[in-house]
């Protein structure tokens, strides 16, 4: 099979089937190119954990407040801040609700999961034609260089699907912060402004 496609409606549909089968896919995002998996399959999750070479926390990508509402707590404050920033380059962490269907892997233990809404029509798409969220973390062995030119993808990602925009805009991934207490913290500076 093809392991590179350009992002289209076509190769959405592709992105999808390779998801639901658990596989791990490599996306471009509006920050750095991800890797991507079933935020609810503990299979695909492992898949990610031993080509990474660490385990979680990862951050999700969800389509929505409401589908950020399936698996934290918002408070109203929390929604207005959200509604402000997301879309955009930012994860926001918020209190795991306990009562969803993500993968443990996912969170690792913490008590926090981590939102991304990326200004990026094909991941937002993405995750709304599943329905349910999945994991993001950047396109590299841990330790290593972000990789950001997804045609020339090194021998450790050789049978991975990739679907790419081919925009190279430089970045420093997502800024993060957390919301789970009363008073937000930056836990890290990335593209989006600050102060917020």
């Amino acid at each position: 099979m093809k392991k590179y496609f350009k992002i289209s409606k076509k190769s959405l549909k592709i992105a999808q089937r390779e998801i639901l089968e658990g596989n791990i896919i490599i996306h471009s995002t509006d920050t750095l190119p991800g890797l991507a998996v079933d935020a609810t399959n503990d299979y695909a999750l492992k898949r990610l954990i031993k080509l990474k070479g660490r385990g979680g926390p990862f951050s999700i990508i969800v389509a929505s407040i409401d589908m950020i509402s399936r698996y934290s707590f918002v408070s109203k404050m929390n929604a207005a801040k959200i509604n402000e920033i997301l879309p955009g380059p930012y994860t926001v962490l918020l209190k795991n609700n306990d009562s969803n269907n993500l993968s443990s892997y996912v969170t690792d233990q913490s008590k926090l999961v981590g939102f991304r809404i990326p200004k990026h029509s094909f991941s937002q798409n993405l995750v709304k034609s599943l329905n349910q969220p999945i994991v993001t973390t950047s396109f590299n062995i841990t330790g290593q260089k972000s990789i950001l030119e997804l045609e020339k993808v090194s021998e450790h990602f050789k049978e991975i699907v990739i679907f790419d925009d081919e925009k190279r805009d430089p970045s420093k991934g997502s800024t993060i912060l957390d919301l789970s207490q009363r008073n937000m913290k930056i836990i890290r500076k990335g593209d989006g402004d600050l102060p917020i």
